[in-house]
This record gives C-alpha cells, structure tokens and sequence, in this order.
C-alpha cells in the first residue's frame, strides 16, 4: 500500500534543473531527514542580478515617475496648455 510519503512531488522533477543552474542562482534549502514524522520541505531561490542589475533600474524608472508625475493632474485646462506649449515650441524649432 502507498502512504502519501511513498509520492513523487516536484521536488524530484526540478531538483536536477535547478542542480544545473545552481552556479547562477542563489539557493536555500531546508529538507527533512527520512525519520522526520512531519518532513518540511523548503527551497527559496533568488536571482543574482535582480538586485544589482533589475533593481537599480526599477528604482530609477520609479524616481523618474515621480519627478513627472505632477504633470498628470487631471485637469483638461493644463492638458491643453501642455499641448499648446508643445506646439509653440515645435513651430520656433521648425521656423528657423
């Protein structure tokens, strides 16, 4: 008869995957002993380059935003002058 502690999980299908990767990832793992009578199984793994490549941008792109954000108000009045502005701007470019 099979127990539930006899099944497959996804641990057995992903472990040799993430064995190859594992230079380029950085792993945590947390696994039982077979004698554990409640086995926790736990494995965090975390992208190098989130933090010195992805991170960095999404802060610059987030202060970015923030430094324009008082250009969308919600006014109609201040979307036309914007508009306006815009266009003067375009015609002394254009003109000379």
């Amino acid at each position: 008869m099979q127990t539930s502690r006899m099944q497959d999980t996804a641990e057995g299908y992903g472990q040799p995957i993430r064995r190859i990767f594992s230079p380029f990832f950085k792993r945590t793992r947390e696994h039982p002993s077979p004698f554990d009578t409640q086995p926790r199984y736990r494995s965090i793994v975390e992208d190098p380059f989130w933090y010195w490549l992805y991170l960095p941008i999404a802060k610059i792109v987030e202060h970015g935003t923030r430094l324009i954000a008082f250009l969308q108000q919600g006014r109609i009045a201040i979307y036309l002058l914007y508009s306006f502005v815009t266009l003067l701007i375009l015609l002394v470019i254009t003109r000379g």
